[in-house]
C-alpha cells in the first residue's frame, strides 16, 4: 500500500473542532518517500475546501483543516509521481450548544451553583473552560444540551475549585508524621447523571 491515512484524535468531533490527519507515502520496497502530494475536504454540501498538507519527517503528511458545519466531511488525499495513489479519510461533525440561550452555564450560573464562595470569577471561568473541554472529550453532546449534563457541568466546576483549595500533602508535628488528603477523583453523581452519554470504544 503506498498511503496509509489514519485521523488523529477523538472519534467524535465538534464544530469549532481542528481534524488532523496523518498519512504516510511509501515507494515499492517499503521505504518512505517524498512524492508530490495535495488534499481536500469534501463539505456536507458538496463543495469541498483545499487543504494543504505539510511534511513532518520523510514520508509523513499532516493534514489540518478546522470545521465549521456540521455533517460527513470526507478527506481526499492524494500522491503523484514516485507514489501514485488516492486514500480517503471521514468524520462526522456535531454541533454543539455554545451560549447560555442553549443552556451553557456561564460563570453567574456556576456562582449560583456554588453559593458563598472565595473563588474569584476568573478562577470560576478557568475551572469552568477546563471541564467544559473535560466533558466534550468524554461525552457526546446533544445539539439541545441536556438539564442533566447541564447539572454534571456545574458540579464539575464545584469538584475542580475544591480540588484546588485542597493541598496535595500536609504535616503534621507530631512524630514527623504526614497526613495527605484530596478531593476524590471520582464522582458518583457526576457518573450517573454523565452516563447516557458517555462515548462507546469501538474495537
Amino acid at each position: 500500500m503506498p498511503i496509509t491515512l489514519s485521523s488523529q484524535g477523538p472519534f467524535y468531533r465538534y464544530v469549532g473542532d481542528e481534524w488532523v490527519t496523518v498519512a504516510v507515502t511509501y515507494d515499492d520496497d517499503g521505504n518512505r518517500v517524498t512524492p508530490t502530494v495535495g488534499a481536500s475536504v469534501l463539505l456536507p454540501d458538496d463543495t469541498s475546501s483545499v487543504v494543504t498538507p505539510t511534511e513532518d519527517g520523510t514520508g509523513v503528511w499532516v493534514c489540518r483543516h478546522t470545521l465549521t458545519v456540521p455533517g460527513w466531511h470526507h478527506l481526499r488525499f492524494v500522491a503523484s509521481g514516485t507514489v501514485v495513489g488516492v486514500e480517503i479519510a471521514q468524520t462526522n461533525v456535531e454541533s454543539v450548544p455554545t451560549s447560555v440561550d442553549d443552556g451553557w452555564p456561564d460563570t453567574s450560573a456556576c456562582l449560583a451553583y456554588l453559593g458563598e464562595t472565595s473563588a474569584s470569577d476568573a478562577e470560576i471561568l478557568d475551572a469552568l473552560t477546563a471541564e467544559t473541554a473535560a466533558q466534550r472529550a468524554r461525552c457526546r453532546i446533544p445539539p439541545a444540551y441536556p438539564a442533566d449534563l447541564r447539572q454534571a457541568l456545574l458540579r464539575r466546576v464545584a469538584r475542580n475549585l475544591a480540588a484546588r483549595a485542597v493541598p496535595v500533602a500536609s504535616f503534621t508535628s507530631f512524630e514527623g508524621g504526614g497526613t495527605s488528603a484530596r478531593v476524590p477523583r471520582t464522582d458518583a453523581e457526576i457518573s450517573r447523571l454523565e452516563g447516557p452519554y458517555l462515548r462507546r470504544t469501538v474495537g
